[in-house]
Order: structure tokens, then sequence, then C-alpha cells
């Protein structure tokens, strides 16, 4: 059973922090790895793309409760790649004044390669950064609707930001190939804690040029297939709408039934985002044979997957 934690909150710290205190007794994190923390933002000139500074605070204060005592936080900005400029920006630097941290432009890490794919469904070789493989990831992300994947959870805000610029222009973003491409990239790389701070998203043409919507909810879950089905449904859209999600729950056998939400019931959570003009278009992501594009996914060093069996820190 996955547990998921599900809070209604108008303040981005306290229902960050309460969602992940509803789980804290599923996280478990390997004293050997460094912890990096992965907030989204896309644009570092537009805060509405950005995770709220509040909701990675919340975040570092769970992690730091259950031992945690450095952090590393990575993005790698995909507009204009000002990622440092963007962390000065949304207010992120302060951080330094009350944790032990290290701000990591992505784009400018080390480059582990991986097969992804173009438009014609063809492997192409992208580099991912390696602070993904060699660390104990948390995706922190905002609740946006998307232009080319329906929604950007915790599972897009990872897969997609571990890609260094300029490569993820050559990745298609047609939906066919974009939603086995992100199966590839969870499989190589997931997050091992999901959280999502919907108290203000984005709707409309996300997920940059949305809107704002106050949804009122966060959810966290070490287990971010859950958590992203979880945080599709409460913005009101069918998963099954979803490619990545649906075929990531048929490879893991991962079923509505096996997500058990605690804290909130998720029907009285519900507040509707509008959809991308092109919702329609991005609805045509299902291949027949898609299987066959997903199981022979990454070509990896397997010394760059964490061992995240490993003793957990004090």
């Amino acid at each position: 059973m996955a547990n998921v934690g599900l809070v209604k909150s108008s303040d981005h710290y306290a229902a960050v922090r309460s969602a992940l205190d509803l789980i804290k007794d599923d996280v478990t994190i390997p004293a050997d790895l460094p912890v990096l923390v992965k907030p989204n933002m896309v644009s570092p000139d537009i805060s509405l793309t950005a995770t709220p500074v509040d909701a990675v605070r919340a975040t570092l204060d769970f992690l730091q409760d259950l031992g945690v005592k450095k952090f590393i936080v990575g993005e790698g900005s995909a507009e204009t790649a000002d990622t440092m400029g963007g962390f000065e920006r949304f207010g992120y630097l302060p951080l330094q004044d009350s944790y032990d941290i290290e701000f990591r432009d992505l784009n400018k890490d080390e480059p582990v390669e991986l097969e992804a794919l173009d438009a014609n469904y063809e492997p192409i070789t992208i580099r991912l950064a390696k602070s993904y493989f060699t660390s104990y990831v948390v995706s922190v992300s905002r609740m946006k609707t998307h232009n080319n994947a329906v929604v950007t959870l915790s599972i897009k805000n990872c897969a997609i930001g571990s890609i260094l610029n300029p490569d993820r222009s050559t990745v298609s973003h047609d939906p066919g190939p974009i939603n086995l491409s992100l199966v590839r990239l969870n499989r190589a790389a997931p997050p091992q804690l999901a959280v999502i701070d919907g108290v203000v998203g984005m709707e409309g043409n996300g997920p940059v040029d949305g809107t704002a919507i106050s949804s009122g909810v966060a959810l966290a879950g070490t287990n971010s297939i859950a958590v992203d089905r979880v945080g599709a449904e409460v913005m009101g859209f069918d998963t099954r709408s979803i490619g990545y999600l649906t075929y990531l729950s048929q490879m893991t056998g991962l079923t509505r039934d096996d997500i058990n939400v605690i804290g909130e019931d998720p029907t009285q959570c519900v507040t509707r985002f509008k959809a991308h003009d092109d919702v329609l278009w991005q609805f045509g992501w299902w291949i027949k044979d898609w299987e066959s594009y997903v199981d022979k996914s990454a070509v990896l060093d397997p010394a760059f997957r964490p061992d995240l069996s490993a003793t957990p820190a004090d």
C-alpha cells in the first residue's frame, strides 16, 4: 500500500509540513547519501512557475528533524538557464542563514547519458545531471498544468529537470514520445520523496504562461506515482488521460486501490484546474506497442544508482 499525505491549508509552509508529517514513518534516508532537494523553476523570472520558497523551507525542516544536516538545493532552469539568478529572485538564497545548503545549477552538473525518444520514436542520447544518481532525491513541485503532458507534478519535475540544457530541446515534446520518455526518465532517476504544493497552483497554459489558482492543498509520499495520481485527481483530471501516469501505473501494477490517502478525503479537495488550450492534442499520447519503447530504457552505469537500503540518518 502506498501512503499519500493530503492536507488542506491556505499557508504554503503549514500545508507542506503537515503533509510530510502524515507520511513520516515511511521516510528512510540513507546516512551515506547527500540529500538533493529539487524545486521546480521553469523560468527564473516568473515567480508563479517556481516552487514557493516556504514549501522548500517546510521540506528542509522536515528532513532536518529526521537527521539530515546538509542539503543540496538543485535545479536547472529551462528558460534563459539563469538558475542562480532565479534562486536569488525567488528568495531561496536566505535559506542559507538557517540550513547548511549548497545551491547547485544542475545544468552545469557532471553528465550521465541516457536514451530518450525523438519525434519518430527513435532513441537519442541525452545527458542528465549526475546528482540525481548519487543523491537521495526529494522533488518539491508546484501544482501546474502543462503544454505537452497535461500536468506537472513530482515526476515531471524531476524527469525533465534532470536533463541538461540544451539537450531538453532534442527530446521530442509531442504527446506520444514525451510520455514514453518521461517513463524512461522516471525509471532511471525517480524521486525518493515526492512533495507537491498546490496551495496556489497554475492552471491554463502552464507551465509558464498559465494563471494562478488557489487550490489550498499539499501532498507528500515516498511513491511518486501514487502522489502524482492523487495530485491529478484533486486538480480535477482523470489520471487515465495522463500518459506517463498510466504507463507507470501499469508497469508497476499500482492501482487506485493500492493508494492509501492519509488526512483529507481527496473527493473533498477537488479544485478543477483549467487545462491547457492544447489539451485535446495532448490526449493523443497512446501508442499500441508502448511497452517496446520503455523496456530497454536507459544505458546507465549501475554505480550511479543510490543504495537506498543503506543505514538511515541518525
